[in-house]
């Protein structure tokens, strides 16, 4: 009698665990036609570049840039076009500081200047396919200049596919993982390192009532061809690691951050000058933030565009003060030129 109640109960329980909602949830991307999604990207990298006869000299650069991505049906899905309502950029090598602000005509000469005013000027878009994924761009085939600092056209087109190679794009339970491949093109020199990366979904938070995956992410260099002839620099990948948290109901990813560190240098079997540095490091720490999402439509024009949430209000109001304090500063210097004059 016990034996068979016992029985009876394991069934039931079986039962029970079987009829209970899952507790998958779906991590794919999505656009709404008719939305501007604004995004900050910025990034951190310090680089050890090796010069004759005064070895490693570091250099450190960081890189913010807004993005507005508006969406509007496509045949294929939707289109996602692409444009840099801001770009800014400092960079410091032997004490020499060289700096590029688009809103601030002061910053646009010199070499920043030169390569990334091409950037401010593109518009390009990516084509996505009903079930989220990258169909193809458009519009990066006439980039000049910005290549020269790592935003070339294949580094947008990389970036345009950053949240899709991501994301597994289907159901996926706590503690699942999935494996993506991602690409770092290197230019000329480096090549093309790839990634592979291993993610898993950690935990599902709630913030303000909106249900939010944690995903880890941790990464491997994916071996290439040994035999490539063509490869001029060897790099490493002696570290990659990142979180994204990814607003479910939303269908996007609030902040994917990724730390990289790299390691280039000659390939193995090629004879080096005596006293030539050996390695060349290089650390990248980006952060991918959503600070915003408006109907485009009504929106002002790309560079002059904020969001309506509480982080772009921040990030407008920052920038209205920075304006008025530089217009401040010039009247101020045309005042005491003239008084010279006289």
């Amino acid at each position: 009698m016990i034996a068979n109640l016992t029985a009876g109960l394991v069934a039931l329980a079986a039962l029970i665990l079987a009829t209970l909602p899952s507790k998958a949830v779906e991590l794919s991307l999505r656009w709404e036609p008719g939305k501007r999604y604004i995004f900050d990207n910025s990034a951190d990298s310090s680089m050890k570049m090796p010069l004759p006869g005064q070895g490693l000299i570091e250099t450190t650069a960081n890189m913010t840039m807004r993005i507005h991505n508006d969406v509007s049906p496509h045949k294929e899905g939707v289109k996602v076009g692409h444009a840099f309502a801001s770009v800014r950029m400092k960079q410091q090598m032997q004490g020499l500081e060289m700096e590029y602000d688009s809103s601030d005509p002061a910053t646009m000469g010199g070499l920043l200047g030169t390569v990334l005013k091409p950037l401010t000027e593109t518009k390009f878009a990516a084509v996505y396919g009903k079930d989220g994924s990258l169909v193809g761009t458009e519009g990066l085939d006439d980039l000049q200049g910005a290549g020269q600092m790592g935003m070339g056209k294949e580094e947008l087109e990389a970036m345009a596919r950053q949240s899709v190679d991501l994301l597994p794009g289907k159901n996926v339970e706590v503690g699942e993982t999935w494996n993506t491949d991602v690409d770092l093109p290197m230019g000329e020199l480096g090549g093309k390192v790839t990634i592979l990366y291993v993610l898993k979904l950690e935990e599902i938070l709630e913030e303000k009532g909106r249900k939010i995956a944690r995903v880890s992410m941790i990464g491997t260099a994916k071996e290439g061809k040994a035999d490539n002839k063509e490869e001029i620099l060897r790099t490493e990948v002696k570290e990659a690691t990142g979180t994204m948290l990814f607003d479910i109901e939303l269908g996007q990813p609030l902040e994917i951050a990724s730390t990289v560190v790299l390691e280039t240098g000659l390939p193995a079997g090629i004879p080096q000058a005596p006293g030539a540095p050996g390695k060349m490091p290089l650390k990248t720490v980006s952060v991918q933030k959503l600070v915003g999402v408006e109907d485009f439509k009504e929106a002002p024009s790309a560079g002059k565009t904020e969001s309506k949430g509480k982080p772009d209000e921040a990030a407008s109001a920052e920038s209205k003060a920075e304006k008025r304090a530089r217009r401040k500063a010039q009247k101020e210097k045309r005042r005491k030129e003239k008084g010279v004059a006289e």
